[in-house]
């Protein structure tokens, strides 16, 4: 039986007219990638949020390690969100500093280690993500790939219990795409109790990583199986979209 790091129960959110998520309910394993789906706009990156404890439900409730995020003082919300390492669509790396000093800022800013630690442990998260060589490079020295790779390795150098993607692999070629899909797969054969949940809309990359697939459509999770379950689905909307038909439930926005 699956142990469930993550249960979201009933999650609806709205921003002043336009009601985003209208009651997601989601199990995420442990120990395993959970890949989200769906289409630009049907509030991906609102849930990741969530998850993170940065935007509070309208209704609903979302427990990390069988806590209630909002039933936890700041204080408290502030300690389960320093269990989460996230790696953004655009790696988000400060410009002035070069990858060695990008990785090591969250260590700096949050741990009290000394700085032989804090050089041991960067470096050996570099070397983990394959960047040894590029440490004292800057973010404008690296290519897309390795500025993803550089992300990643900021968001692992705290050990996370968690582990959040947001399009990893946006603006990147189909090989590059590959190699990240196989960092990102080889990251968590690595650390067998991590929980990773990836954000995306690239159906070949989903189907190279995930453990398992929830697809979010309309404001609710229609569909949440393992990846081979998913893949045989004949639901109406998981096939069309991940087939890339225009024929089907979901009507294109031409506008």
């Amino acid at each position: 039986m699956m142990e469930i790091a993550i249960r979201v129960q009933g999650l609806k959110k709205s921003f002043g007219s336009q009601q985003v998520l209208r009651g997601v309910d989601l199990e995420i394993p442990r120990g395993a990638i959970t890949v989200v789906i769906g289409r630009s706009g049907t509030g991906k990156s609102v849930l990741l949020k969530h998850l993170l404890g940065l935007v509070p439900p309208d209704e609903g409730t979302i427990e990390v390690g069988g806590q209630d995020l909002w039933k936890l003082r700041e204080s408290g919300r502030r300690d389960l969100r320093a269990r989460f390492g996230m790696v953004f669509q655009n790696a988000a790396l400060f410009d002035s500093m070069d990858v060695f000093e990008n990785v090591a800022f969250p260590l700096r800013e949050h741990s009290g280690w000394e700085e032989e630690q804090i050089g041991t442990r960067v470096r050996e998260v570099l070397a983990s993500v394959g960047l040894s060589s590029a440490v004292h490079k800057l973010p404008s020295e690296l290519s897309g790939g390795m500025r993803k790779r550089a992300g990643l390795a900021r968001a692992l150098v705290r050990n996370p219990d968690y582990l959040l993607y947001d399009e990893p692999t946006t603006g990147l070629d189909p090989i590059m795409t590959a190699q990240i899909d196989a960092l990102i797969r080889a990251t968590q054969d690595q650390h067998p109790g991590l929980t990773s949940v990836v954000i995306s809309h690239d159906m070949q990359a989903t189907f190279r990583i995930a453990d398992r697939i929830a697809m979010l459509h309309e404001g609710r999770v229609i569909l949440h199986e393992d990846r081979e379950t998913f893949r045989q689905s004949d639901h109406p909307v998981v096939r069309q979209f991940v087939e890339g038909r225009l024929d089907g439930p979901i009507r294109p926005d031409l506008s």
